[in-house]
């Protein structure tokens, strides 16, 4: 990795705790608090999915350009919105040295689905042509760089879980490479019926006396910089990434891949295991994944019990996810917040606690069905 600092400069989010920072932050500081689930489909009981009830555009966007948004661009261009609010207008560099980078699981799954049911419905003809761009997913991320008028590097990347964090990663390496000034690292999805049913035909969704995931959606915005400034939240102090071969759709047989991309984070970083005061967890409820979490961290903790935080069991899974729990890390490490919320039981019964005082590092890691894995190392910024 590049020795050129990256820092996390502002924040924005759209979650199931309602739109912007702020509801977040509500949420996290209580314990009890728990998301808003169900997802409804047209021949079944609703589906176990967080879900942003109650998001709007209104007050951020125009409605005339809401209105040719889908959701997971009108999601992503109002946390964008809030990320970009505190460094004023001019931003502090050239808008064509702004780059975007955004990851997702399922963007464009709404727009898609309406295309294709006018095609096999019906004639190719019938295709709504006004819905088509918004079935690529990479749209909200190319309708964020032509909304705030952005031309610098625009990448979207499709990784199932690990799709968020590895947004973070190619941003900061953007950044390294001086390929951009600053870059919006994001992570977008949205609740679609249709494809949160595939994973409950599958039987990972949970569901009483049943254990697995609960899916999410949702968008959380990372603006990051190598220029420190007031409102600086934390560092990015080294990243790694490893991958296992497996099945697309299995998760790896072990957590070697995991362990190696901790193992360079922390060498990047110039830390070892001991340094970290917070693990930012990427259990989800499937019980298989909490066990690979466990013991990738046996492995590269040892005897050292950091507190640690989970967030996709309230929140929901998805490929927005792990830029979230990046943007609560660094939220959480620069005082702003305390949360209240527990450690998942696997994690408890290992001796992690939970976080009691204002961590100076923590990580941040993803694993992916399919094998691929990825860890970051935050540091404070004081």
């Amino acid at each position: 990795m590049s020795a050129r600092p990256v820092f996390i400069c502002s924040i924005g989010a759209v979650t199931a705790a309602g739109t912007g920072v702020a509801s977040l932050g509500e949420a996290l500081t209580n314990h009890a608090w728990d998301a808003p689930v169900g997802l409804e489909r047209p021949d079944a009981p609703p589906l176990p999915v967080a879900t942003c009830r109650d998001f709007s555009p209104r007050n951020v966007l125009p409605p005339l350009v809401a209105r040719r948004l889908d959701r997971p661009a009108r999601m992503l261009a109002v946390a964008a919105r809030e990320a970009l609010a505190p460094l004023g207008d001019p931003l502090p560099w050239d808008r064509d040295r702004v780059g975007i980078t955004a990851g997702t699981w399922n963007a464009g799954t709404a727009a898609l689905v309406d295309v294709l049911q006018a095609i096999f419905l019906t004639t190719p003809e019938e295709a709504p042509p006004a819905q088509f761009p918004s079935s690529i997913t990479n749209a909200p991320a190319s309708q964020l760089g032509i909304l705030e008028k952005l031309g610098g590097p625009n990448l979207t990347f499709v990784e199932k879980q690990a799709s968020g964090l590895r947004a973070v990663v190619e941003a900061a390496r953007l950044l390294g490479h001086s390929r951009a000034e600053a870059v919006l690292a994001c992570g977008v999805d949205e609740a679609q019926w249709l494809n949160a049913d595939g994973f409950e035909r599958l039987g990972v969704l949970a569901r009483p006396g049943r254990a697995g995931m609960r899916l999410g959606e949702g968008a959380a915005v990372l603006l990051l910089s190598p220029m420190p400034s007031d409102t600086s939240l934390a560092r990015l102090a080294g990243w790694g990434m490893a991958s296992s071969c497996s099945e697309p759709w299995l998760y790896p047989e072990n957590p070697n891949a995991l362990v190696q991309a901790c193992h360079q984070a922390l060498g990047a970083a110039g830390m070892v295991a001991g340094d970290i005061d917070l693990v930012m967890s990427l259990a989800n409820g499937i019980p298989y994944l909490g066990g690979l979490e466990l013991a990738a961290l046996q492995d590269v903790l040892g005897d050292h019990r950091p507190a640690v935080l989970g967030l996709n069991e309230r929140l929901g899974e998805g490929g927005f996810a792990s830029t979230l729990r990046t943007l609560v890390a660094a939220l959480v490490m620069s005082g702003r917040v305390m949360p209240a919320w527990s450690p998942a039981p696997h994690l408890t019964d290992a001796g992690y606690r939970p976080l009691a005082a204002r961590p100076h590092s923590a990580l941040v890691t993803a694993m992916a069905a399919g094998g691929s894995c990825l860890a970051l190392v935050l540091t404070a910024v004081d």
